[in-house]
């Protein structure tokens, strides 16, 4: 058996970085590219409907309807990378405001996928999450139906 010289080791240990990255990339099929380009029309979308919440707006059943068939269909997907993964985990992260602190009658399945939701936010785009923000909307609800 061939042994390794010090300079072979040491340029596969250079590379193995660079190689563990590119791969990924290399294997992305068609379905994760799709899932990546449904990010980007869901984050679109969540925007207009951000917008429209925070200025008092209305919103068109159209953009209704194309954020229910885009999540959907994220959802739908399966995630081969990273980058994928996160698109889910920005998703979810939207529906709970940016919350992702498990609540008092999360189960145990819950609290674990809340948590990988957490970690991948966290990684990725930390700046989405908003700890208390379920907390906050649910006291602003009931301060709101006390007034009436």
């Amino acid at each position: 058996m061939k042994q390794f010289s010090r300079r072979s080791a040491f340029l596969l240990a250079a590379m193995a970085p660079a190689i563990a990255v590119s791969r990924p990339a290399a294997l992305t099929g068609e379905a994760e590219v799709a899932l990546l380009a449904l990010g980007h029309r869901f984050d679109a979308v969540a925007a207009q409907l951000d917008h429209a919440i925070e200025h008092g707006l209305d919103t068109d059943w159209d953009t209704l309807y194309e954020f229910g068939c885009v999540h959907d269909e994220i959802v739908a997907a399966r995630a081969t990378t990273m980058e994928g993964l996160c698109v889910k985990a920005r998703v979810a992260c939207w529906a709970r405001l940016g919350d992702l602190d498990a609540g008092e009658q999360c189960t145990a399945e819950d609290r674990v996928a809340l948590s990988m939701i957490r970690d991948l936010i966290r990684l990725y785009h930390p700046h989405l999450e908003r700890p208390g923000a379920l907390r906050k909307l649910v006291e602003d609800i009931e301060q709101n139906a006390r007034r009436s």
